[in-house]
Parts: C-alpha cells; sequence; structure tokens
C-alpha cells in the first residue's frame, strides 16, 4: 500500500509545515485501507450523509489512520489527505485527547491540518484546496458530547 519512506517523508512533511514535532518512526500511525461503507459505519452510523464526502480519518485509540480504499497514493492529490491526518498524529502526540475534546478544539485542529495539507498540494503545484468553509463556520451552541460528533453552522452576523 504505501512504503515505510513515503510515510517518514509525509511525517517529516507533517512536521515542517504545522510547526509540530516530529516522532520516531515506531510511534507513527498504523495506515489501513476501507470502504466508503466502512467508514459510515465507523464513523457517521446513524447519520450516514454526514460521512459522504470523507475520505480518510484517524482513529485515536487505534492510533491508526483509516483511507478510502478508492484513493490514489501515487497521486499527489490523495496523498494530501494521508498528510492531513498525520497532522491529527502530531497533534494528539503533542497535546493528547485535548485535540478532539469539545468542538472549538475540533475545529482548530481541523484547521491546521487543512493549512498544512493547502501548503502542501501548493509546494507540489496544485492549487486543489480543502476546509475552507471552516473559516466561515462556528459551533453550534447545542453540541453532542461524543468525540468527533461535532455541529457546527454558517457564521451569521446576528
Amino acid at each position: 500500500m504505501i512504503t515505510e519512506s513515503v510515510m517518514v517523508s509525509l511525517m517529516i512533511a507533517a512536521s515542517r509545515l504545522s510547526g509540530l514535532p516530529a516522532i520516531p518512526a515506531e510511534q507513527m500511525a498504523a495506515v489501513k485501507s476501507i470502504s466508503q461503507e466502512e467508514i459510515i459505519t465507523m464513523q457517521c452510523p446513524t447519520e450516514p450523509d454526514e460521512c459522504s464526502g470523507m475520505v480518510a480519518f484517524y482513529d485515536i485509540p487505534k492510533n491508526t489512520i483509516f483511507l478510502k480504499n478508492t484513493l490514489d497514493l501515487d497521486s499527489t492529490r490523495d496523498l494530501s489527505f494521508l498528510l492531513h491526518e498525520m497532522v491529527h498524529v502530531l497533534q494528539y502526540k503533542k497535546f493528547g485527547d485535548t485535540i478532539f475534546s469539545d468542538c472549538d478544539n475540533t475545529v482548530r485542529s481541523e484547521k491546521l491540518a487543512y493549512a498544512v495539507q493547502n501548503k502542501f498540494l501548493l509546494n507540489n503545484g496544485l492549487f486543489d484546496r480543502f476546509g475552507d468553509s471552516l473559516a466561515y463556520m462556528t459551533c453550534s451552541d447545542v453540541q453532542d458530547a461524543k468525540q468527533g460528533n461535532i455541529k457546527i453552522e454558517p457564521n451569521l452576523v446576528k
């Protein structure tokens, strides 16, 4: 699937672009390819539409990055999703569970991961951008306590 040298190179890029400390290769997350149905079952079993665009996620307890099995890891664009999740690995190694402890921390963690992903794409000559809509979103007043299940809404002037 993906070689250790590519994983190490991506980890170095994630560290350099995020400013987070790199971790030893033996602490890197495992990577597993799964179907869209498995992504939905694992991440959004009660609200499958919430996962319709999800192509990757980091499972902290399993220390595993799950990637949609249709991603082409020979493509820089698709590889950027793995890099995005590696930023979450680095965040977790530095800050622990607080990175997804509430909506504000989750959004902050996602903003950094998307910024790194977009810098990586630009540095490789690609102009794709991901996560820009987060700049126009805010956490809803009502949140579900389940980790990773955050509610955000448009940032409207009241």
